[in-house]
């Protein structure tokens, strides 16, 4: 049974740079700017066959009543209130402050395992400046660098140590005999305050985002773990809001761009969630351009529905301004949603369900070059200059989505129209209706 341990203090004190450290990722992002983290993220972190999983959260800090910051923090308190043990980090060189003196009190007026941490000492001359924590009554403290990597292996033996004298073995439960499956990987992707984090949240059944009606909440890309009654795993990704590049100025928000295009890339669904309120723009359009450039299956999805009203000239001007956007990707399925009444939101998982079924379908190479013979008796491939383009077989190489190679004497002289005659004959024979179907064309040597 793995331990779950969450690292906690002020803003700014390097909880994600220790995270990226003891996790070996660049998952959360980092710079100077104070309260950069606003969710709760989790991974599992492995050393020497001990297992753990880490959480890293926002800064403690009470900011304004109702304001963005309280909402962070009490993300921030509710991920510890349920944890094992909470690495509290403090800021070395800034030194001790009566805050905290004051999370200290709090971790033991909630009975909470704690461990101090104080961080951004570089070398053994910052030594002394550890030393001043000590008068917050603690009974040890550990002195690390996280930017630097010093002093992580006595932590992570503390760590160890404290976990274990709790019960907790290192180890994941595992079913015997239970049938491996990969989890299915959905990300969600939409402009700033387009309702994403609102729309997981009402997925998962519980507040797991801090949302507020300040555009850009999001500025990570936060995994969700969402477990059906069958055991399978959806991992939802919430994603930063993509603005248009004139827009993004901020280098944290620059990061955030990248890392939400990024988790469209991992992902095999993407959910692309539009304002219906506001109708369809062109960041709109480039985000379902982005999912058809990476090959990815898509589920295009009007929130806030509900402020429509039952206006049927504004409803027609939407589905007529989305049968453009999706002139490319015809075939991918839309939903129209609120997530704040909940409205159309039980679709939105069976659907993803429905989608991975297609994505993980395959056939044999006698079946794959029966539906190609049909594909070419409808439409005989075309002559280019003069060259009779001939396609000799094709095999599925792949899944999520389904790849097939195409062997022919000119690929490079196969038009456009007929590649997309080919995928839509394969995805009509095969059943897969709302997915993608890559096609990748290869020269076979041809005879004199």
């Amino acid at each position: 049974m793995v331990g779950r341990v969450v690292l906690a203090g002020r803003p700014n004190v390097g909880k994600s740079t220790l995270f990226n450290r003891l996790t070996r990722t660049r998952d959360a992002l980092v710079d100077p700017t104070p309260g950069l983290t606003r969710d709760v993220r989790t991974t599992l972190v492995e050393v020497d066959g001990y297992g753990f999983l880490l959480s890293d959260t926002g800064g403690l800090d009470a900011g304004e009543e109702g304001g963005l910051e309280e909402l962070v923090s009490s993300k921030a308190r509710e991920a510890i209130a349920n944890a094992d043990l909470v690495l509290l980090l403090v800021d070395g060189k800034a030194g001790m402050t009566p805050a905290d003196g004051e999370v200290v009190d709090e971790m033991r007026r909630g009975h909470i395992p704690f461990l101090l941490v104080v961080n951004k000492i570089d070398s053994n001359r910052d030594e002394p400046l550890a030393s001043e924590f000590y008068a917050l009554g603690v009974d040890g403290l550990v002195s690390i660098s996280a930017e630097h990597g010093r002093g992580l292996d006595d932590l992570l033996d503390r760590v160890r140590v404290l976990l274990e004298e709790r019960g907790f073995d290192g180890l994941e439960d595992e079913a015997e005999g239970a049938e491996e499956q990969d989890p299915v990987r959905v990300a969600i992707i939409g402009r700033p305050n387009a309702g994403k984090s609102s729309l997981l949240n009402r997925i998962v059944g519980q507040p797991k985002m801090v949302v507020s009606d300040v555009p850009g909440t999001t500025r990570d890309s936060i995994d969700t773990v969402l477990t059906l009654e069958d055991g399978r795993e959806l991992i939802f990704t919430d994603t930063a809001g993509v603005r248009r590049k004139a827009r993004v100025r901020e280098r944290v928000e620059k990061f955030s761009v990248i890392k939400a295009l990024e988790s469209l890339k991992r992902s095999d669904i993407a959910l692309i969630v539009m304002d219906a309120s506001e109708g369809i723009t062109d960041q709109d359009k480039r985000l379902i351009g982005y999912a058809h450039e990476y090959g990815k299956a898509c589920i295009t999805v009007f929130n806030k529905w509900d402020l429509l009203q039952g206006d049927k000239k504004l409803i027609r001007l939407r589905m007529e301004e989305l049968r453009i956007a999706k002139s490319f990707i015809p075939f991918a399925p839309h939903l129209n949603i609120s997530a704040l009444t909940g409205r159309g939101v039980s679709k939105v998982v069976p659907l993803v369900m429905e989608l991975f079924q297609e994505l993980c379908v395959r056939i044999n190479t006698g079946q794959a070059n029966r539906m190609l013979e049909r594909a070419m008796a409808q439409r005989t491939p075309p002559i280019h200059k003069g060259h009779h383009i001939k396609l000799y077989y094709t095999t599925q190489v792949d899944v999520r989505p389904p790849t097939f190679v195409v062997f022919a004497n000119y690929p490079k002289y196969i038009p456009e129209y007929y590649k997309r005659f080919l995928v839509n004959r394969f995805r009509a024979e095969m059943g897969v209706n709302h997915i993608p179907i890559k096609l990748k064309f290869k020269e076979r040597e041809r005879r004199e």
